[in-house]
């Protein structure tokens, strides 16, 4: 019952609920290589948390604000600590914060944590777990030009 009397409070619980998301699909992508992967010449699609792994992936590696090809959600701002001279603490506050806002709005992933960060020289890799709606994964990905 709403304290309005114009509202019909089952219909508003009914819009509120969550609206089931389509399969998550993505073009296969060869990480290595930095391409699309293709099947008798051709691109191909994957889906679930393989899907996600790409769009992670891309996320991590793509500078927010840069490419107008892109929404103003999309990517990260990891690359503001390159060449800054900042407390190891602060460094890795602030890339496990760019990491979970880069990440978190995609409505397939649930959740960012358990995050472990090694220093090589002016590199900073970082591994995570992920939570998808299709499950849990681990991701890993180079931050280069980051000192600690």
């Amino acid at each position: 019952m709403s304290i309005l009397p114009f509202i019909d409070s089952a219909a508003v619980a009914a819009t509120e609920e969550k609206k089931e998301l389509p399969l998550f699909k993505e073009y296969a992508y060869d990480f290595e290589n930095n391409c699309l992967l293709k099947k008798d010449g051709k691109t191909y699609l994957v889906e679930g948390n393989e899907a996600l792994e790409i769009w992670i992936y891309k996320a991590l590696y793509t500078q927010r604000y840069r490419y107008t090809a892109y929404s103003r959600t999309y990517g990260n701002e990891a690359e503001q600590l390159i060449g800054k001279t900042l407390h190891s603490d602060i460094v890795l506050s602030e890339l496990r914060r760019y990491i979970t806002e880069a990440l978190m709005v995609n409505p397939y992933i649930t959740g960012v944590d358990n995050f472990n960060f090694v220093q090589d020289g002016s590199s900073v890799t970082v591994h995570f777990g992920c939570t998808t709606v299709y499950g849990s994964m681990q991701i890993s990905a180079q931050q280069k030009g980051v000192m600690m």
